[in-house]
């Protein structure tokens, strides 16, 4: 859309996007068993949003790479949905069999 721009903002941009988007989902669902689908799908969205938009801002606070605050936005989204849920018992099952797995 912007002809102005360079390849390497866009291709940042994408890596943000799916940084911000993805990384905290995979961290959290393999580091804490308390996260539930809706904690994912609404740090899924959070994430990409805030990658978004903080790309699309200039100035400021603005400046600093997208990726920062939609990982932040993200894992934000995730702990607070998961909280407000019930994680589903089989998760939370196979949790505790891998913790107490001897390697």
């Amino acid at each position: 859309l912007d002809p102005d721009s360079s390849i390497f903002n866009l291709v940042s941009c994408a890596w943000g996007g799916i940084g911000a988007t993805f990384g905290p989902l995979i961290l959290f669902s393999l580091f804490w068993k308390r996260m539930t689908l809706s904690g994912a799908i609404a740090g899924m969205i959070a994430g990409g949003v805030a990658d978004l938009l903080w790309y699309n801002l200039s100035g400021g606070i603005f400046d600093i790479y997208e990726i920062i605050p939609g990982f932040i936005f993200s894992s934000l989204a995730i702990i607070v949905f998961s909280l407000m849920t019930k994680p589903s018992d089989e998760v939370v099952e196979e949790f505790e069999s891998v913790k107490d797995a001897k390697i």
